[in-house]
């Protein structure tokens, strides 16, 4: 059989199975005139390269070992930006090279120009991947701002994607930008995979920002942040939806897992599986709150008009944060000049399955919504949660303010609240099946408060008792409670302190 018959018949098996059999055309950024290690800046080569190899139909543009410099690189699309192992792409110490860029959809996040190092727009087929680094020289000294610096906002995003879709990030590390590391825009079917991110050189050194996009995964990650490790966002009017996140280990001196803050366009059909959050590896506390272990595991927050439904969270486990749980509607209703008014947000639809979180903090995990608002549907099943404990007794008395409107943290009601477990108001159809509450060191509060709480249920619910005469649970002004084969939760061990009913079977 000769040669060309044999080559035929692979092709067509490949063909048949259905494996491309195109090569897709490969371009080294040193045939466009990139040098390594020269402390020079590679940008023009870089793009040189990305821009032929578009003409040509698009194809890997490839970085190989070594160091390589540029400031703010414009993506096209059919482009695949390969990281050789010991390849760097660093960002060059020169605020000149990194043009501010207008916005080119208007959200709450998009009032002023951004910038970024890797930019693209409306875009399709785009990969980054490798062994490489990916390294935006966050640390630069030209980086620096505070808050009321106008330069706050004008610190360039590592990776910057607005409206495109077929996106693939996967296998790199990412290492240090001077704001958030990924930002994805209004962007469609995008793998996030087997990425290796470490953040913490300055102010809102987020990991990853998902925003108002559809069908997302993200996979098999590990992501250590100053700021928020994980976030899903609705900063406009497009919903965030369609979401899987799975296998990853978070760390954060903020909230590890977040879906909020900016909620304006909604939250749908998001499934979140096999996490663990851990304590940052960082020694450096760059955070204004200072919360080494993270401020909250898990951040669920709908303020601004948005929906969030059909929520799925199974197989967490967490250690050394605050508060493991916080759930919050809310009604700060955050927009930009001209932008429509919004309705009432809603939450909707909550579902928190096996998660173990040791070492909280004195914040207690937290629903709530505020008056004429009610947070509904949330399932808690299978959920351990074990606290250091505190033994100031005001917190039980504590009047604990609204702030329907204020911005959505787990410290947004004060440093502690009324309860050790869960504090639960404006809810309703909440439900706890097989959950426990562990007391690590002295505590004085109940482990449940409720107020104007609806139709809740509470079964096979296991509770340490607090000391001196403090109940197990208090309820106010809720109704229709049911207390169900929750053998610490007596009668003589829950406190009413008005006229609300419960039913205890």
């Amino acid at each position: 059989m000769d040669l060309k018959y044999t080559l035929i018949r692979v092709n067509f098996l490949l063909l048949f199975l259905g494996i491309s059999t195109i090569v897709q055309a490969q371009y080294s950024i040193t045939d466009f005139g990139a040098k390594p290690n020269d402390k020079k800046a590679d940008t023009k080569a870089i793009q040189y390269a990305i821009d032929e190899c578009a003409k040509s139909g698009g194809g890997s543009i490839i970085f190989p070992a070594g160091t390589w410099l540029s400031g703010t690189v414009y993506l096209k699309s059919n482009i695949s930006i390969y990281l050789s192992n010991g390849a760097i792409w660093q960002g060059v110490d020169d605020n000149d090279a990194y043009p501010f860029i207008e916005a080119k959809i208007m959200s709450r996040e998009d009032e002023e120009p951004r910038r970024a190092l890797v930019y693209g727009y409306n875009l399709e087929n785009i990969k980054i991947h490798g062994e490489g680094t990916f390294y935006p020289g966050g640390d630069y000294d030209i980086f620096e701002a505070t808050p009321e610096d106008k330069k706050y906002y004008e610190r360039p995003f590592g990776i910057y994607l607005i409206k495109s879709k077929n996106i693939t990030v996967s296998g790199i590390k990412m290492r240090n930008s001077a704001f958030w590391m990924q930002r994805y825009f209004y962007c469609d079917d995008v793998i996030l995979q087997n990425l290796n991110i470490y953040n913490h050189v300055n102010k809102n050194n987020d990991g990853i920002d998902i925003d108002g996009c559809h069908n997302v995964l993200v996979d098999n990650c590990i992501i250590d942040s100053s700021d928020d490790a994980l976030v899903l966002k609705s900063e406009g009017l497009r919903t965030c939806e369609d979401i899987t996140i799975s296998n990853c280990i978070l760390s954060s001196h903020a909230t590890p897992l977040k879906c909020g803050t900016g909620s304006l366009g909604g939250f749908k059909r998001i499934t979140i599986n096999n996490i663990v959050i851990r304590p940052s590896k960082s020694k450096q506390m760059i955070h204004p709150l200072k919360a080494w272990g993270g401020l909250s595991g898990i951040d669920l927050l709908c303020v601004d008009g948005g929906s969030m439904q059909d929520i799925l969270i199974s197989n967490v486990v967490m250690d050394s944060v605050q508060t493991p749980i916080f759930i919050k509607l809310g009604n700060r209703h955050d927009t930009w000049p001209g932008k429509p008014a919004t309705t009432r947000g809603t939450i909707d639809n909550i579902k928190i399955n096996n998660l173990t979180a040791r070492q909280s903090g004195s914040i207690s995990s937290a629903i709530t919504g505020y008056p004429g608002n009610r947070v509904k549907n949330v399932q808690l099943t299978n959920v351990f949660l074990s606290v250091r404990g505190v033994d100031n007794l005001a917190d039980t008395t504590a009047q604990v303010k609204e702030n329907a409107g204020g911005y959505p943290f787990n410290r947004m009601f004060g440093s502690n609240l009324p309860a050790y477990g869960f504090y639960l108001r404006h809810a309703e159809n909440v439900t706890f099946e097989n959950v426990t509450f562990a007391i690590e060191k002295t505590e004085v509060r109940p482990a449940i408060y409720c107020e104007d709480v609806v139709n809740t249920e509470l079964e096979d619910v296991e509770a340490e008792t607090p000391e001196g005469d403090q109940p197990l649970l208090k309820i106010k002004s809720s109704d229709n409670m049911i207390i169900e084969s929750s053998k610490s939760i007596l009668k003589e061990k829950i406190k009413i302190l008005d006229n609300s009913k419960v039913e205890i079977k």
